[in-house]
């Protein structure tokens, strides 16, 4: 247990350390606590060596996330709300079948995934993991970065963007900053190919 602790607290680390990454606010969805999503998701990733996170959000499109990919390894750091219950809990449930990188060539998710469930309209799309680790500890400073295509903009999460493409700047300085700084983080997953997609 102790040696699991160990590597799981160095992909933190190595995540951190990273010069850009996504960052996501984790809260509830359709009907699920955040300790059933991870261990759902991770169970993905046990039986089938990955799994599909569905998000919609603008600050973290499929073109975005490969650019960020392609350059070096990447991870998402999940951080808690602001406040309990900041982040809006996802009630839609549809199930997506088909994923896509470029909205041109579409395939079948892969059989045995467990259901990649939320609101599938034409902003639909999922970020795909190999790693899933909720055994850390520690907590983010969100005037370390900013937004990765618009390093002028420090980061923001408001409703309908909870996940950002994040690099790594002192923004302290910015009269834009949240007030909000620093947020316990709950969980890193790594990026796997084809890193984000667009799913239906």
């Amino acid at each position: 247990m102790l040696a699991m602790k160990k590597n799981d607290m160095t992909i933190l680390e190595t995540a951190r350390e990273c010069p850009q990454c996504i960052i996501s606010v984790m809260g509830d969805h359709a009907g699920e606590d955040t300790n059933t999503i991870f261990d759902r998701k991770k169970g993905d990733i046990d039986r089938k060596g990955t799994t599909f996170w569905l998000i919609r959000s603008p600050k973290a499109r499929p073109s975005q996330v490969q650019k960020i990919c392609k350059s070096f390894p990447s991870y998402t750091i999940f951080i808690e709300p602001a406040i309990k219950g900041g982040a809006r809990p996802t009630i839609k449930e549809d199930a997506a079948k088909e994923y896509s990188g470029d909205r041109l060539l579409w395939h079948k998710l892969p059989k045995g995934l467990s259901p990649v469930t939320g609101k599938l309209d034409i902003v639909a799309t999922a970020l795909v993991f190999d790693k899933i680790t909720t055994d850390v500890y520690g907590t983010l400073d969100l005037w370390d970065y900013a937004e990765a295509f618009d390093v002028h903009k420090p980061l923001r999460f408001i409703l309908g963007c909870s996940t950002v493409c994040a690099i790594r700047k002192d923004m302290k300085s910015n009269s834009e900053k949240m007030k909000s700084r620093y947020r316990k983080i709950v969980a890193v997953a790594r990026i796997a190919e084809p890193y984000c997609v667009w799913v239906r």
